[in-house]
């Protein structure tokens, strides 16, 4: 039984706690926050041990796994620390708010010998799952180019206002969710690194964090994407388009989900994504890799570096 602790018990720690609950051969046995309601509300389901301070925590209960759900600024001292205590982490994205945080954690967890996870989601979403099998068959030809468009409220009252800091945060929604569409070009080219990216990001006047952006993304094995992503709308949009030498497969996001397939000089065909939850699978494949003694992380951190360095050089910071 793997012996798990969440660092952290903000919003994204639920989807964590809920994927752990119906997934056998783990336990968290222990939650930390500062906030003393969201300890007690993490207690509450999970009915684990409660902390204030993380190092107490994991000095005190020796755990096996670290889930480290943090602000992001606070991701390189966590990971550094668990590592030091023999503790495997899995982070959250965005790995860290600079590169030299990301190889910081890296060599951290290298030099202990522990294992370093980084929670990028895209690969285990229903309908990213269907379309790279679409890819991979090889009948819709040559992955050439992805567009994402996506728009929807960002900053809400249910956002925590941390992510309104740049010192906490990193940035705006480049950093949080232009980490996701990057993760799933990464994803679409089996894992190619961010050769070049270029673009431009709005920031309101008297904010911290940019509320949309622009890019135009080229990986190294010459996959070219382009990436408009916005915090505000009247009506959601969520699409990701996957243009082949033979075929265009589409990728609307919102709610369920579902995907549109053709061919060249075809129609195109709908499929379902249903509800699958990618955290589940997601933590569901995490615990089976260490039960099974397989410490070799899906997404690693040089993957998470290679996200983080690019999202900086689009804000020119790198």
């Amino acid at each position: 039984m793997i012996k798990v602790v969440l660092i952290g018990c903000g919003s994204i720690s639920m989807a964590h706690i809920s994927a752990f609950e119906k997934t056998s051969g783990a336990k968290i046995v222990a939650v930390c926050d500062i906030s003393e309601e969201k300890v007690n509300a993490a207690i509450q389901k999970t009915g684990a041990q409660g902390f204030s301070d993380y190092k107490q925590m994991i000095t005190e209960t020796n755990p096996d796994l670290a889930v480290i759900t943090l602000p992001h600024a606070l991701h390189c001292e966590a990971v550094c620390f668990c590592a030091e205590h023999g503790t495997d982490v899995f982070v959250e994205k965005p790995m860290g708010i600079s590169s030299e945080d990301c190889e910081k954690m890296i060599e951290c967890c290298k030099k202990s010998k522990v294992m370093l996870w980084v929670g990028n989601l895209q690969r285990y979403m229903p309908a990213n799952v269907i379309a790279k099998q679409l890819v991979d068959s090889g009948e819709y030809g040559k992955l050439i180019s992805i567009t994402e468009v996506r728009n929807g409220e960002y900053f809400t009252e249910r956002r925590p206002k941390w992510f309104s800091q740049k010192a906490l945060s990193g940035g705006g929604i480049a950093m949080n969710l232009g980490a996701h569409a990057l993760d799933k070009m990464k994803y679409f080219t089996n894992g190619a690194r961010i050769k070049d990216i270029c673009g431009s990001i709005h920031l309101p006047e008297g904010s911290e964090c940019e509320d949309g952006f622009s890019a135009l993304v080229t990986m190294d094995n010459g996959v070219v994407g382009t990436l408009n992503i916005i915090g505000y709308t009247s009506a959601c949009k969520y699409e990701t388009v996957l243009y082949l030498t033979n075929g265009e497969i589409r990728m609307q996001l919102e709610d369920n989900g579902y995907i549109e397939h053709c061919k060249r000089g075809e129609d195109f065909v709908r499929t379902p994504c249903g509800n699958v939850s990618a955290m589940d699978m997601q933590i569901a494949e995490l615990v089976d890799r260490l039960n099974n003694g397989n410490r070799a992380p899906v997404v690693d951190g040089e993957y998470g570096k290679d996200i983080v360095h690019a999202i900086k050089r689009l804000y020119s910071e790198e």
